[in-house]
């Protein structure tokens, strides 16, 4: 195997996939990177962990000699980023089994594994479900993900919820039972089979470094328990997290005392600040208390070993009781604000009582809203 490429052209292909590549010692092969160059498809790189794999490839090549070799996929990716920007050529030396690589007068000489031991990617039955546009997919993921648990005795809540309803509605839920991120897009394709599906959050950050912010698809399979994202020249595979995701229709308020509009961007403020306080020893939990009094919300933040914050906001707009307390995580309600601060100047907050669930919207957009519920404090 022969081919010449530019540095940034393979540093671009080694850093998207090698991300996919196992850093356990147990299977050598699993922390492999496969490198594939064929005159007619041009240089394919693949990795994977059994748990999710990457493969893309790119024409922007020039393929002198055919082959295939497996090489330790982070090492590689390390070494291609800090070679000065050139042409870089790149070729299997079958006498010394190692991976040469010449930039300049200069030369690496990398160890390869055995490609036999390789799995390939289960891609051979995988059947097409649907398609999204990439922003509307990097849309609706950005809005949910962060909403999912990093550890949950049930494995769902771990991963983003994708369901498609009758009529081509597809819900994007994320939740760690104590919020939950709603974000809905209507499909044109109105006679789809309804099914749902769950993806890990890290198949979620792998999806995010690539989709981008145009019309053009992403075409969503599934292969046995695996669903598999595909645009041109490249392909995602995951391996879906089972369990039956809960009705998350219980949890949405439906009825409500108090209704607030607020600016955003304030609002976002206030809560970077209120970040800055430790968190309270008792509580063990960084939070934020909001009392309402006819036109304003008084936002007060206290630690037994710093002090207390205490921030009025001005100039709201309230429906409804005002006489009462709630309090958030501060850190859940400023990962809502700040979406919305990003987007306009309003926010939009539904009380239904201080220990109930909260409804977060924005006025100027239904296809997404929060539910946060409130923490219960000594004050």
């Amino acid at each position: 195997m022969k081919f010449i490429i530019e540095k940034g052209e393979l540093s671009a292909l080694t850093t998207l996939v090698h991300r996919a590549a196992s850093n356990k010692n147990t299977i050598p092969a699993l922390s492999g990177l496969l490198i594939e160059a064929d005159q007619a498809k041009g240089l394919t790189m693949t990795a994977t962990d059994m748990e999710i794999g990457i493969k893309t490839s790119t024409k922007e090549v020039e393929i002198i000699e055919e082959g295939r070799v497996l090489v330790n996929a982070h090492y590689f990716a390390d070494f291609i980023k800090l070679l000065p920007d050139s042409t870089i050529t790149v070729q299997l030396n079958p006498e010394t089994a190692k991976l040469d690589i010449t930039y300049g007068r200069s030369t690496g000489h990398i160890n390869i594994y055995n490609d036999q031991e390789y799995p390939d990617l289960p891609l051979q039955e995988i059947k097409e479900k649907f398609s999204l546009p990439q922003k509307i997919l990097k849309e609706g993921l950005k809005k949910t993900a962060f909403a999912a648990a990093s550890n949950h005795f049930r494995q769902v809540f771990t991963g983003v919820l994708f369901d498609i309803l009758p009529g081509g509605v597809l819900k994007i839920i994320a939740s760690d039972t104590h919020r939950l991120t709603y974000y809905t897009y209507m499909m044109p394709e109105k006679d789809l089979e309804p099914f749902n599906f769950v993806i890990p959050t890290r198949t979620v950050n792998e999806i995010l470094r690539v989709v981008e912010d145009t019309d053009e698809p992403f075409h969503i399979s599934l292969s046995g328990n695996n669903v598999v994202f595909s645009k041109p020249d490249f392909i995602l595979l995951s391996r879906l997290i089972e369990g039956q995701y809960p009705d998350y229709d219980q949890v949405i308020p439906d009825s409500f005392k108090t209704e607030v509009k607020i600016n955003a961007y304030q609002l976002a403020t206030t809560l970077e600040r209120a970040k800055t306080m430790p968190t309270d020893d008792k509580l063990k939990i960084q939070y934020v208390q909001m009392s309402f009094n006819q036109n304003e919300v008084t936002f007060k933040t206290y630690s037994e070993i710093m002090g207390e914050i205490v921030e009025i906001i001005e100039n709201i707009e309230i429906e409804g009781e005002t006489d009462f307390k709630i309090s958030f995580n501060t850190n859940y309600l400023l990962d809502i604000a700040k979406i919305y601060a990003s987007e306009g100047e309003k926010i939009n907050i539904k009380f239904s009582g201080p220990l109930s669930p909260a409804l977060v919207t924005n006025p100027e957009k239904d296809n997404y809203f929060y539910v946060i519920v409130p923490l219960r404090t000594a004050n």
